[in-house]
């Protein structure tokens, strides 16, 4: 049996799914699991309270660093700003896991200082960059992997809106969580940047040359939908992934004919990708605590650090 607890009741915490049948936040994928008990805090304990009712748990008045050593894994869902100060904490006092939510941090000497005490303790952080944790993700990198040993993938075409720390950097970490590869941003050139969402995060338009391949992210400024796009073009072969990843379609030509190029025709289409994500962001987590698999921290703070200096350009 493994003890957690939730920092932060607010939407992934617990209220994306308080009134549907999904699993999009940890409380009640926690719930649902019957290998973890749980426990809730939140600095505006109404809403600790209002969770706590509902899954029949233990609300804590408060936090003391001497509690975390008695979990197994401690969540931060709490708001970004107040990141460094919990996770500083736990780097010092346990647990055996933290699952931070993104970003980390959005200040690069608070990022150092969170590397320096990862590098002394033996307590693993899990940073959420959610898809990469989903099976589907997982094959599909295979499938990448395998269309790379043919031809070369020559564009890639991201679109997204609000905040290029906040929703572009999930892109950044599932691209190079795909081809394992890391995006160097060095001669990235911004096209474009908007002050919409976030006073201290434009949307960016970004475009840069990646192991050989035009990347064009494209920040979709002052806009009021949800939207989260990636394309993927080989030579003769597309993947696209759509409605912010839960669909993935890979396509692929028949073969030239002549002198004319043929159209793309869709060879499968994997739906659903993301449904109930967070039981495997979950699942993900105990095999952390059981050593079966590394965690993402260094990867998470790199990319942050990137974007951190793109943004200052």
């Amino acid at each position: 049996m493994y003890k957690a607890l939730i920092i932060g009741c607010g939407n992934i915490g617990a209220m994306y799914d308080f009134e549907t049948e999904s699993i999009s936040t940890y409380a009640k994928a926690f719930h649902l699991d019957p290998e973890i008990e749980f426990e809730v805090y939140d600095l505006e304990q109404k809403f600790s309270l209002k969770v706590a009712e509902r899954y029949g748990v233990r609300c804590l008045n408060e936090l003391s660093p001497l509690v975390f050593k008695g979990y197994d894994m401690v969540v931060i869902s709490s708001s970004t700003e107040t990141h460094y100060e919990y996770l500083s904490l736990m780097l010092e006092n346990g647990p055996k896991l933290v699952i931070c939510e993104k970003p980390v941090d959005v200040d690069r000497t608070r990022l150092e200082r969170l590397l320096t005490l990862y590098q002394k303790t033996d307590t693993k952080v899990m940073v959420n960059f959610f898809r990469r944790f989903q099976p589907g993700m997982i094959q599909l990198r295979e499938r990448i992997g395998n269309i790379l040993r043919e031809e070369r993938c020559t564009n890639i075409v991201l679109t997204y809106q609000r905040g290029f720390h906040n929703n572009a950097s999930h892109a950044i970490d599932l691209l190079e969580f795909l081809f394992c590869s890391v995006i160097d941003f060095t001669k990235a050139k911004i096209n474009q940047s908007v002050n919409d969402e976030f006073d201290t995060d434009p949307t960016l338009s970004v475009s840069c040359v990646w192991n050989g391949a035009s990347l064009q992210m494209i920040g979709l400024g002052c806009v009021e939908f949800t939207h989260f796009e990636i394309a993927l073009y080989f030579e003769t072969k597309a993947v696209l992934m759509k409605d912010c990843g839960n669909e993935v379609e890979i396509l692929s030509t028949l073969g030239k004919r002549g002198s004319f190029y043929p159209k793309l025709c869709l060879q499968s289409r994997q739906t659903a990708v993301l449904d109930n994500y967070m039981v495997n962001v979950i699942s993900n987590a105990k095999s952390m605590l059981e050593r079966k698999v590394n965690d993402n921290f260094l990867e998470s703070v790199s990319i942050s650090e990137r974007i951190l200096i793109l943004q200052r350009h």
